[in-house]
């Protein structure tokens, strides 16, 4: 339990200190309409307030935290190709949003680190 303790405190930290200095790297790009590049360590620091309230419910390693991780990494995989054709559509065929292959890759792997803590969050309150 002592583990759980130590990584709950240091995924606190990152958290805090990421999403303050993603909002000042962010700002100008925000604030000039320009998409923000460095909007992952935003969203990285989500991901780690998230694993900080997990921490207490994935370090025991017991059946509740295969459970949780088994049914989150299989919601993930149709969140995953579901926001792949959603972004096809819009950047796509549709065309009505202009990003570029790198923009395009920033957003999904800002979809994909944060959905995959977000669906443990929901499960550890189900289960």
């Amino acid at each position: 339990m002592k583990k759980a303790r130590e990584n709950q405190l240091s995924y606190l930290f990152l958290g805090i200190i990421m999403i303050p200095l993603s909002i000042y790297i962010n700002y100008p790009y925000i604030a000039n309409d320009d998409f923000p590049e460095g909007i992952m360590i935003f969203f990285l620091g989500i991901s780690a307030l998230m694993m900080s309230y997990l921490s207490p419910h994935l370090f025991p390693k017991d059946e509740r935290t295969k459970e949780i991780v088994g049914k989150s990494m299989t919601i993930n995989y149709f969140t995953l190709f579901g926001s792949i054709t959603i972004l096809i559509f819009l950047t796509g065929s549709l065309g009505f949003i202009n990003l570029s292959a790198t923009q395009v890759l920033i957003v999904l792997t800002c979809i994909m680190g944060t959905s995959i803590p977000l669906t443990m969050v929901i499960y550890s309150k189900l289960i």
